[in-house]
């Protein structure tokens, strides 16, 4: 039995190699666990084990038998093998990623009191949960805000007094574009005017959305709260790309909501077609109105791929893939607001009808940031890799026989 003296930072930091005559032994230790600080002295059999132990002060006491050594030297080779083992997928699980940022625009007018202590509370909540972090941007968006999010939700503009002003489009575009970011603009109706719609599209057209909100309103007079503007938009997507979107969801408040239109140019003016109609690619719609749905148009500014008096199942909700200039974001596009506003998308009870759009709000905000974030891995060819884990085995045990032997 040899006996070695070994600094503490030698011992929980490093790959400790001492030399034992013409043999090599080997402490591999990140913590010393307790019950090895009290190892005894002079244990029954000294070739049976490694044993370290506390000896005052900072020292750590090495005793090395026969078989100690013989073990050392197969750890060497194997922590000499192992980024060859590390590629056949033999590896440490990375740590977790930093908490993802969430931010809800609060600067527009969506607030208010009793929608805030209630729905918002509850979406917050839920989202926290998950592992998020939600920001309320009571100020406005900025560059500032926008550093470290990876998500933004914009609500509906509420008040004719409220715009998106040029500085803050061009802060959500930059940051959009920065790559592996997740946005949801949500409209509203025109029956208060044409500001929500304007602006909700003056950011989608900015970082090239094919799916934009409808200069009009959508009513309903069977599938409703109470009033024909209260819609329940009750279909969902039957596509299985959104059903981890839609699942459990069945009715979904949209309270004085708008329909959306598609466009293949990725221009609010251009290339301008009907959802229901036509399919873009990357665009999937997630939810629709009942099919007593009608288009109403309260102004001047007639709808662009609707038309006044129409019914019909409307698009009432999407996502886009794909998006922006890194082709790796993800935009969701609603016809009314997912939080805050008069009444939110994540309503579960309105006039004595009991909903379930909470899911769907919290459902699509998950996949969109996961989906936003997700790195797509180039495939491997590991016949390479498993011919050097194959060699490295056999050299292995090959060692292991040959200590054996001596």
């Amino acid at each position: 039995m040899s006996e070695y003296r070994l600094s503490e930072e030698s011992v929980t930091k490093s790959l400790c190699r001492t030399m034992l005559s013409s043999r090599t032994a080997v402490c591999v230790a990140l913590r010393v666990p307790k019950s090895l600080n009290s190892a005894p002295d002079s244990p029954k059999s000294s070739s049976q084990y490694l044993a370290l132990r506390r000896r005052g002060g900072d020292e750590y006491i090495v005793r090395a038998g026969n078989n100690t050594r013989r073990i050392g030297s197969i750890l060497i080779i194997a922590a000499l093998l192992a980024p060859s083992l590390a590629l056949l997928g033999i590896a440490p699980v990375p740590a977790r990623a930093a908490t993802q940022v969430i931010v809800f625009d609060m600067g527009h007018g969506q607030y208010k009191a009793a929608v805030f202590t209630a729905q918002d509370a509850w979406l917050a909540g839920n989202l926290t949960a998950l592992g998020y972090q939600v920001i309320w941007a009571w100020g406005g968006i900025n560059a500032s805000i926008l550093s470290n999010a990876t998500g933004l939700v914009l609500g509906s503009l509420y008040g004719p007094s409220y715009n998106f002003s040029t500085a803050m489009v061009n802060d959500i575009t930059t940051w959009f574009n920065s790559g592996k970011k997740f946005l949801w603009v949500a409209g509203d109706s025109d029956n208060a005017g044409n500001g929500p719609i304007a602006n909700a599209s003056v950011v989608l057209d900015a970082v090239g959305s094919h799916v934009y909100v409808e200069p009009c309103s959508v009513e309903d007079p069977i599938s409703s709260a109470g009033s024909a503007y209260r819609v329940v938009a009750n279909k969902t997507s039957t596509n299985a790309y959104v059903a981890d979107l839609v699942g459990n969801t069945t009715k979904v408040l949209m309270h004085g909501p708008t329909t959306l239109y598609g466009s293949t140019t990725g221009h609010k003016d251009g290339g301008i077609v009907s959802l229901e109609n036509t399919t873009i690619a990357n665009v999937y719609p997630v939810l629709y109105y009942g099919g007593s749905a009608v288009i109403v148009d309260p102004d001047l500014i007639p709808p662009v791929a609707h038309t006044a008096g129409q019914t019909g199942s409307f698009t009432a909700m999407t996502v886009e893939v794909n998006a922006g200039s890194g082709q790796n974001g993800v935009i969701a596009v609603s016809g009314a607001s997912p939080y805050a506003d008069y009444m939110p998308m994540t309503c579960q009870l309105y006039y004595n009808v009991t909903m379930n759009g909470q899911l769907l709000v919290r459902q699509t905000i998950d996949w969109g940031m996961k989906l936003a974030t997700y790195t797509t891995v180039t495939p491997v060819d590991y016949t390479l890799y498993i011919g050097i884990g194959a060699v490295a085995v056999v050299v292995v045990l090959a060692l292991a026989f040959f200590l054996r032997k001596k």
